[in-house]
């Protein structure tokens, strides 16, 4: 059944990543960090503000391409390290008690870097059902969305030299 998919795509002239490629506007990339599980004191419930509990963090940014192609120097790209630093940061902040508001501080936190135009996130509480099911949230914010944000100094990027994972 794949075989015929990607047959007809081929024949059509398009592959999978012709096809995702071109929902990317010209001057932007994406970057993905996926798959990131950390403890997060997060929950309504009583027993939730007992222990941390284990919460899965997927990110995909827009970014804006300066210049007109990459260079191979870390300080012209958007550092992944920035980024997990950054979700380190907010999860061992003070509790939260939704995960849509812990969303939209991730949210935040990738828009306050200056190239990001957009940032689609995704939050699961993994230990919630006993792995019956993950309940979670996705959203998307663009740099349009979030005017005058001000984010304070805890929440900044770090510059390169201030990095500690």
């Amino acid at each position: 059944m794949l075989d015929a998919i990607l047959s007809a795509q081929c024949a059509r002239g398009l592959t999978a990543a012709d096809s995702r490629l071109s929902t990317i506007p010209a001057g932007l990339y994406e970057l993905f960090l996926e798959n990131v599980i950390l403890p997060c004191r997060i929950g309504v419930f009583d027993y939730e503000r007992d222990a941390p509990q284990r919460v899965r963090i997927d990110l995909l940014l827009q970014v804006r391409q300066d210049g007109a192609q990459f260079s191979d120097d870390i300080g012209d790209v958007l550092s992944y390290d920035d980024l997990l630093s950054g979700l380190k940061r907010i999860l061992m902040d003070e509790h939260t008690n939704l995960v849509e508001m812990l969303a939209e501080k991730i949210a935040r936190m990738c828009l306050a870097h200056d190239q990001v135009q957009s940032a689609r996130v995704s939050v699961a509480k993994l230990d919630i059902y006993d792995g019956v099911a993950v309940p979670g949230i996705r959203l998307e914010r663009t740099r349009d969305q979030m005017p005058g944000q001000s984010l304070p100094a805890s929440r900044r990027p770090l510059a390169m030299a201030d990095r500690r994972i």
